[in-house]
């Protein structure tokens, strides 16, 4: 059997280098276009020491599409990845973008956030939310999959279990999140330098981080009900992980037994959940694709926290996964589902 040929945009990122290690490993797959425009030329090994691949980096395309490729991955900033899909418009590729821009479906909206005019607007129709335990039968259909962002993805893992529920319909909603400096890209900045970040930990952007709005708009497309959501993000010294504490205030009296069982009816035959009662921690999760989530509740009120891997189910890995999805594949296929410890 043929292996199915792949593309990767963006490529020398931290999540697009772990978007190459799992694709390289893959059973299934091959890897025909390899590409990073700020190190074209540059061997593989040069920019992933640790990954012995053989060949060199390449230009993005931006006048004619890659003619040999069947899915195509993107990993790049705001606005680049949909330059890229609008050369795919009348090609049978699939595209499955681990960036921003098509995560809100309408372009007025990703506007706003971004504060850049949507490259490829007519292109959103075609776009779904590729959170894949949430969204199956879109994503099975769409030419376009948008991966949610990391602390998106950590956080509707948690919440959406008590939205299908019907428990949330009055309240807002409060999630503290915690990211390792990964989260924050490959790029040089004052903010990740070794000396700022070592022994220090810091929120930024409260209330304002554009992943607070991705989340809104993921709840509305999933189940057309609007949260209020007040996210503040911290950033962690550490490489990886990211852990969020998701504050909920419920319609009526929950008693945690029934939290519990209300995860359990989702998750239970998720084989990238695991269900904890010990409190989240990101050792338990680096270095898979794995959530781990637990609650907590009392009252009308709860506590859900969750602990992803950012660089896997908070971007490669989820890319992977609804690869895996869209091709009929076992959707762990290619993905670790146990880390390294300690």
């Amino acid at each position: 059997m043929s292996l199915l040929k792949i593309g990767i945009a963006g490529a020398s990122g931290y999540g697009g280098g772990e978007l190459l290690r799992l694709l390289h490993f893959h059973p299934e797959v091959e890897i025909v276009h390899l590409a990073a425009d700020s190190r074209a030329g540059e061997s593989v090994e040069s920019v992933f020491p640790h990954l012995s691949i053989s060949g060199f980096m390449e230009k993005h395309p931006t006048d004619e599409p890659w003619k040999d490729v069947q899915i195509l991955f993107t990993a790049l900033p705001a606005g680049e990845s949909a330059k890229i899909a609008k050369l795919y418009r009348d090609q049978d590729v699939r595209i499955i973008d681990l960036g921003a821009d098509f995560r809100f479906r309408s372009s007025r909206r990703f506007s706003e956030i971004y504060k850049i005019p949507h490259p490829y607007p007519e292109g959103l129709p075609d776009a779904t939310y590729a959170l894949v335990e949430w969204n199956r039968e879109a994503i099975r259909k769409a030419k376009i999959l948008a991966c949610p962002g990391c602390y998106p993805t950590g956080t509707l893992m948690g919440l959406l279990p008590f939205v299908r529920k019907g428990l949330l319909t009055e309240s807002k909603v409060f999630v503290d999140g915690k990211s390792g400096v990964s989260g924050a890209g490959r790029g040089l900045s004052l903010d990740t330098h070794f000396p700022e970040i070592a022994e220090n930990m810091k929120s930024y952007k409260p209330f304002s981080h554009r992943h607070g709005p991705e989340m809104e708009e993921a709840v509305e497309c999933l189940f057309e009900s609007h949260l209020n959501i007040l996210f503040v993000p911290h950033l962690i010294p550490i490489n990886r992980g990211l852990l969020s504490s998701i504050y909920l205030s419920f319609d009526r009296v929950v008693p945690e037994d029934e939290s519990w069982e209300i995860l359990r009816e989702c998750y239970t035959k998720e084989k990238s959940v695991h269900l904890t009662n010990e409190p989240p921690s990101t050792a338990m999760v680096r270095g898979t694709n794995r959530t781990a989530i637990t609650v907590r509740s009392i009252g009308k009120s709860a506590v859900v926290e969750t602990a992803i891997d950012n660089l896997l189910k908070g971007a490669a890995g989820q890319a992977v996964q609804t690869m895996n999805l869209i091709q009929g594949w076992e959707e762990s296929k290619g993905l670790p589902l146990a880390g390294g410890f300690p």
